[in-house]
């Protein structure tokens, strides 16, 4: 069964060619990670699949009564809800189910005969659906949903209008992940999110039933969600199977049997034209000269592509110049203390950065990691202690938000700032490298779009010659190949970085320590508190420390499960026990003194008995008075003996 297909699609806008005989297939319940560089059509494609846009030439098959839900990079939410209610709002189903149902429950009581039954039938109906689509847990669902995304309970109340930016994205792609769809749509989930935030979602997916189609950046959850990547290149759609380190290693050895194969045909090409030119004049060999050429040109014809080349696409190109720092420490942070009101985020802080290292800071939301980096470069100051970098050092800062670039600067005007003493024509050759070129370079930087304005800010580092680069979320709007590069070239960089970031794949491969802000010893956000981790032998920092958090919760785990042991011991005495009080092992402690308390005062009331005159005017009574005064005190004494050895 397939749930979408396209056939020979073709989309333009205007001149530009989006895709050109573009096939693809989308199954139920599979996981498809979509990559390709920014501009490939990616979010076009599901703009075709919604329906939002149409195809100039193919068709598009869906399967009947498809229901899609589709998170787009811009949410759209009512802003006059709360919270819950526009989470609601994606449940109108269940919603509607549960109203009729308490009508129904109403009505019963009203209703007779062949409208009572009838009635009976349509209750006894929603029911089962209702059962079925997860009605009666959908509160429970949409709670926990929000509070996986990092939407805390007192926001649950809150007009949307209140919310943040990153709030609201983040319950967008809440009340996409909870609707009643065969299909969800996710372009870039994880903006916005934390690493805790982001690790929830990937579990969520991983658990759901439903079709997933994922544009993501994001290169470690592509690996731990995919189970196929279609990647858009050249107009048109390839499927690899696998996650995207399968897709990466298939694709590197497609390569190079590619490569091989173009040198053969080349080889051949060359063979043919050699043996013609050699043999065209000669006699007894112009016919098969002849014939051969006309075989080759043939060929060459019907296969214009036969001697292409394999390219890449075309992507950022560059490398930062040698450090020229002297010094071993680049940054010393001592005693740090730093709180807003009432909350903490950093206290008695210290550590050192030498030259050559990469420090990866890492942590929740909110948890002050720029402003730590806004401490060092000075722009702001701790309440105590202190943090700052090496002197005479060329520092290279990206700021996240873009702000270090005027947004009434053009492209070239920004690059003239940091190096005047080179000339236009020389600052052009060079911006070019970073994908700027033709009028692109006259552009105001206001006018970019956010890559483009990431790309121009690393231009502006590469320009520098820094000493020391501090990066504030350096791969946000990158796509995967400009990533790629990007660490290729921090990898060259012999100066110290000091990199905030939520890309765990980019701290796993170039951190050499990672900085924890804001994390309890298990991941759990805990305003604060602060961790340094160094990568034990062949693994990256972050995967070395999620083997730690995974340690530290083992452990936990095994503790907890011994104190739980130790506390219900008398469960396993019981075994041991003396046979004359096994039959008191169903009791708890508590029990056993309520049964001793009850049998103290009947012995109390038989005490007063013997002074009746009705008990010591009958013998007969007396000595029935006695055996049982004599058998409670017995039963008494293994009550004692009982509570005695169960609480030991």
């Amino acid at each position: 069964m397939t749930l979408i297909s396209f056939r020979d699609i073709h989309k333009s806008y205007g001149p530009e060619v989006v895709f050109h005989n573009l096939n693809a297939q989308i199954h139920p319940r599979q996981r498809v990670g979509f990559v390709g560089p920014n501009g490939s059509g990616k979010t076009t494609l599901f703009r075709l699949i919604t329906g939002q846009t149409y195809p100039d030439m193919g068709e598009i098959n869906r399967t009947r009564d498809l229901k899609i839900s589709y998170l787009a990079q811009e949410p759209e939410l009512d802003l006059n809800r709360t919270v819950l209610e526009e989470m609601h709002e994606g449940l109108v189903d269940i919603l509607s189910m549960h109203n009729r149902l308490e009508i129904l429950s109403h009505e019963l009581g009203t209703l007779s005969g062949d409208r009572l039954n009838a009635a009976m039938k349509e209750y006894d109906r929603l029911c089962h659906q209702f059962e079925i689509e997860g009605g009666y847990s959908y509160e429970t669902r949409v709670k926990s949903t929000l509070a996986g995304l990092g939407l805390p309970q007192e926001l649950f109340e809150e007009k949307i209008s209140a919310l943040s930016g990153g709030q609201r994205s983040r319950l967008s792609l809440a009340k996409i992940l909870i609707a009643d769809a065969d299909l969800l749509l996710l372009d870039e989930p994880t903006n916005h999110l934390d690493l805790q935030a982001t690790q929830w979602l990937e579990k969520f997916l991983l658990n759901c039933e439903k079709a997933v189609l994922l544009i993501s950046h994001d290169r470690f959850l592509l690996d731990a969600v995919a189970e196929r990547i279609l990647e858009l290149d050249g107009k048109r759609a390839r499927s690899w199977r696998g996650n995207y380190s399968c897709y990466i290693d298939t694709k590197a050895t497609l390569r190079l049997q590619l490569e091989r194969q173009h040198q053969k045909r080349l080889e051949f090409v060359t063979h043919e034209l050699d043996f013609i030119a050699r043999n065209k004049d000669k006699e007894g060999m112009r016919k098969t000269a002849r014939g051969r050429k006309t075989r080759l040109l043939r060929m060459l014809k019907e296969n214009p592509d036969y001697l292409d080349k394999p390219t890449d696409q075309k992507t950022i190109q560059f490398s930062f110049s040698d450090a020229k720092v002297q010094s071993d420490i680049i940054c010393r942070a001592q005693g740090l203390y730093k709180a807003f009101g009432p909350i903490v985020l950093f206290e008695d802080l210290s550590f050192d950065l030498y030259r050559g290292s990469f420090l990866g800071i890492t942590g929740p939301n909110g948890t002050g990691k720029s402003t730590l980096l806004k401490m060092a470069l000075g722009q702001m100051r701790p309440d105590q202690g202190s943090i700052r970098l090496g002197k005479n050092l060329r520092i290279g800062y990206l700021d996240q938000h873009a702000t270090v670039l005027d947004p009434e600067a053009t492209v070239l005007q920004e690059a003239t700032r940091i190096r005047p003493d080179l000339t236009p024509e020389q600052l052009r050759g060079k911006l070019g490298t970073f994908l700027f070129s033709g009028e692109d370079v006259f552009k105001k930087t206001g006018n970019l779009s956010g890559g483009q304005q990431n790309r121009l800010i690393l231009f502006r580092l590469v320009l520098s010659e820094p000493d020391v680069l501090v990066l504030d979320e350096p791969t946000n709007h990158l796509d995967i190949p400009s990533r790629e590069m990007l660490e290729e070239a921090l990898d060259g960089f012999n100066g110290a970085v000091i990199a905030v970031s939520h890309d765990r794949y980019f701290l796993d491969r170039l951190a050499d320590q990672l900085m924890v802000v804001g994390c309890d010893e298990f991941g759990d956000k805990q305003m604060g508190r602060c961790e340094i981790i160094c990568p034990i032998e062949n693994k990256g920092v972050w995967s070395t420390y999620t083997e730690l958090l995974q340690k530290r919760r083992q452990t936990a785990a095994e503790e907890k499960q011994k104190k739980s042991a130790a506390q219900s011991r008398p469960d396993k005495v019981r075994v041991t026990a003396p046979p004359e009080l096994k039959r008191f092992n169903r009791f708890t402690v508590e029990q056993i003194e309520t049964m001793i308390a009850e049998l103290e005062g009947k012995i109390a009331r038989m005490q007063e008995r013997f002074g009746s005159d009705e008990v010591y005017r009958s013998a007969e009574k007396l000595a029935a008075l006695q055996t049982d005064f004599e058998a409670a005190k017995v039963e008494r004494e293994l009550l004692y003996r009982a509570w005695d050895f169960r609480s030991q």
